[in-house]
């Protein structure tokens, strides 16, 4: 307390006796305030707990974890968001995927599949995650790049589908013939040999690599078959371990005509390439030449044994060639081995079915087109009205005639998507020619 003394109002206590009160204080105002953080960080808790957040308290209490609430939010909601597509919720699904990406962008899988449903109703956004994945995820680029070209090949969006192959073509040795694939069926698409011009004027490894594929394909864009049947008929480098300079040196052939050469040079390279190319080039090569005894024989040796998850891929190739080359013949013994062999519908086989009803659209049989078409809807959680429009566009009842606009919503193989944007991606539908690739 203060007294009054000669010099003026002074303190009562002796200045040695003077204890400091400001480490009191601030322990008193810290305590104060982490009791007050605390008991608002258990509040959080406890609500988020409530709505279902799988959070801790470690990860709401400690600034550097809180990151983690907002994954633990982005799982809750892609939790929902798969049960609603398993219950056959689609817009409901959908909008508990993007609130589950916008709340972790980190979620790789989260946004892949957001990227994967927007491909339908927002090809932009679609996009946008594609590249942001791309972009963000170094470890997954090239499985996002794949999964990206999918996309991109069922609308049609050749343009972009250049860009990603040449730059795919040019970093990704490992797959590099799938984006070489790519740029020349892009190229062909457009009927702009750009890229391919670029490329062969590239002086890269990667680029160098295929440049006698990218100067052949130049060949036959202009028109210059002769020097393009002489450049595949000659033994290439040996660089490529993927098979495709094989298989594209066959192809060629074929499309020229040369189907006896082409089979020769198929034979004597047929190590190279895997069951599905080989098949698929000889049943070109046979439909082409117009030997249908050897046709036949080919399709009966497929035909004989039994569908097995090893194999099913058979189905693939004949449908991707029937699309190619119809014939109602053929596509009734395919239906009749899978009726009589029972072949379930599931996750595993939907390839396979949504194949088959292509097929049968391209043969024009719709009897059996109508048939696939119900029990494609019936095996669906959702109505899948879009069906109906897809057989539609095979009947020729639709004004639109591209393919690419229905294909986005077909779990269909690659193999069978090039083969519908080859004869359907202009702006009329050829009628079905047995026999002749249309």
């Amino acid at each position: 307390m203060l007294v009054e003394t000669p010099k003026g109002l002074r303190c009562s206590v002796d200045t040695a006796n003077v204890r400091p009160f400001w480490g009191r204080a601030l322990r008193y105002f810290g305590t104060s305030a982490a009791a007050l953080y605390l008991a608002g960080a258990i509040g959080v808790f406890i609500f988020l707990r409530i709505v279902g957040y799988p959070v801790s308290i470690v990860h709401v209490a400690l600034p550097p974890l809180w990151h983690r609430v907002g994954q633990a939010r982005g799982w809750f909601f892609l939790e929902r968001s798969n049960r609603a597509f398993a219950e056959g919720k689609t817009a409901e699904g959908l909008l508990y995927l993007d609130n589950s990406y916008q709340f972790d962008p980190g979620n790789y899988a989260a946004g892949l599949s957001l990227a994967k449903h927007y491909q339908v109703g927002q090809p932009a956004r679609s996009d946008e995650i594609f590249a942001r994945l791309r972009n963000d995820h170094p470890n997954n680029a090239h499985a996002t790049a794949q999964d990206w070209y999918r996309a991109l090949l069922a609308r049609g969006s050749f343009q972009k589908i250049t860009t990603l192959a040449r730059d795919e073509t040019l970093s990704d040795s490992a797959h590099a013939a799938v984006w070489v694939r790519a740029l020349i069926f892009a190229a062909r698409q457009t009927n702009d040999p750009a890229v391919l011009r670029e490329l062969v004027a590239d002086n890269s490894a990667a680029a160098k690599r295929w440049r006698p594929v990218f100067a052949t394909e130049l060949l036959l864009r202009d028109k210059r078959t002769a020097e393009a049947r002489a450049a595949v008929s000659r033994p290439w480098p040996t660089e490529d371990r993927t098979g495709f300079s094989i298989f594209y040196r066959v192809q060629v052939l074929i499309e020229l005509g040369d189907t006896l050469e082409a089979l020769d040079l198929l034979e004597k390279h047929s190590a190279q390439l895997d069951d599905e190319a080989r098949r698929t080039l000889r049943l070109e090569a046979f439909a082409v030449r117009g030997s249908t005894t050897a046709l036949n024989q080919e399709i009966e040796q497929l035909l004989a044994p039994r569908f097995t998850p090893q194999n099913l891929s058979i189905i693939k190739v004949i449908c991707a060639q029937l699309i190619r080359y119809p014939d109602a013949g053929i596509f009734e013994r395919l239906w009749t081995k899978v009726q009589r062999e029972q072949l379930v519908l599931s996750t595993d086989t939907a390839g396979a079915w949504f194949s088959l009803l292509c097929a049968a659209g391209a043969v024009g049989d719709y009897a059996r087109l109508n048939e696939l078409t119900n029990r494609l809807k019936q095996a669906s959680k959702s109505p899948f009205i879009a069906l109906n429009l897809v057989e539609a566009f095979f009947r020729g009842e639709t004004s639109e005639r591209r393919i690419t606009t229905f294909l986005p919503i077909l779990p269909l193989p690659l193999e069978v998507t090039y083969a519908l944007v080859e004869r359907y991606g202009g702006q009329t539908a050829p009628v079905p020619t047995p026999g002749k690739r249309v």
